[in-house]
């Protein structure tokens, strides 16, 4: 039996989607919103921050990727 790339790795796992990378944002910005403010409406404010700056992010981080595959 032969070892996994690293791609097929990812496919399994299901690595780096923009989903997952929106879903750490979501939490980080959550706990970072309550800690500031200590409010609820603070931690809700900073999940959604959070889950949008952690799209963004996923969604560079894909397309830079598909240009580096494409181009190297």
């Amino acid at each position: 039996m032969r070892e996994l790339t690293i791609d097929e790795i990812e496919q399994v796992s299901g690595g780096s989607s923009l989903g997952e990378f929106a879903a750490d944002g979501g939490a980080i910005g959550s706990i970072a919103g309550a800690l500031v403010t200590n409010t609820m409406s603070g931690a809700t404010r900073g999940g959604l921050g959070g889950a949008l700056v952690g799209a963004s992010f996923g969604a560079g981080y894909m397309v830079g990727s598909a240009l580096y595959d494409y181009l190297s």
